[in-house]
Parts: structure tokens; C-alpha cells; sequence
């Protein structure tokens, strides 16, 4: 039993210590949150969350070139690998309802757009 109950402490706090290892976007209806990796890829995939009551459409673009468009459903994730060789972040853009521009920033932990007043 003692065995039992200290397995069970040490995977909780390993649990508990995981690094993101993706981009997370939450849309809600009137902000996005972010959570970001802790180390910087070239390649990295994003999950973007719909929160909101309506479908979103999005692009991903670095330096003004469009890498990726994305489509999600009120409800629904949907998963997008992005692969940028260069040193400038990518940029979410939600497209349709247009929001503000979201930077995505390798390092940052969690933040959000428009930021907590």
C-alpha cells in the first residue's frame, strides 16, 4: 500500500513539471490566449482552440509571406505544423471575425490578447 501511495506522488509531480512543447492559441469571444514552448524550433506545431460561438478562420504569416491558412469550427481544434527557418516570429491573423494580430513568441509562457487590464 505504501508502494502504491508513493508511486502515485512521484507521477503526479512529474506530472505536474511537463514543457509545452506546442504553441497553444484559445479563442474566445472577446480575447485569445496563448501558451507558448519554452525552447525555440524551426519547425513547431500550433493547436488552435475554438472557445468562441462562432467558426474562425486565421492565417499564420511571417515577414508579410502567408505560410499557412487554418480553419476551425466552433468547438473544435485543429493542429498546424509551422515550419519557419527564419529568426522572425509568426503571426496568427484571425482573418474571419477579424480580431488582433497575435505574435507568436517562443519563451513568453502565457499571455493574452488584448492584455488584462
Amino acid at each position: 500500500m505504501t508502494w502504491f501511495l508513493s508511486l502515485l506522488m512521484i507521477s503526479s509531480v512529474a506530472y505536474s513539471q511537463v514543457k509545452m512543447e506546442s504553441f497553444v492559441i484559445q479563442i474566445q469571444d472577446r480575447s485569445m490566449s496563448v501558451l507558448s514552448p519554452v525552447t525555440r524550433k524551426n519547425v513547431f506545431t500550433v493547436l488552435v482552440e475554438n472557445r468562441s460561438l462562432s467558426d474562425q478562420v486565421g492565417k499564420f504569416i511571417v515577414q508579410g509571406k502567408i505560410l499557412k491558412f487554418v480553419s476551425v469550427k466552433s468547438g473544435q481544434t485543429e493542429v498546424v505544423e509551422i515550419d519557419n527557418k527564419t529568426s522572425a516570429h509568426v503571426v496568427f491573423v484571425p482573418v474571419s471575425p477579424a480580431f488582433q494580430e497575435v505574435d507568436l513568441i517562443f519563451g513568453k509562457k502565457a499571455y493574452e490578447i488584448p492584455a488584462k487590464k
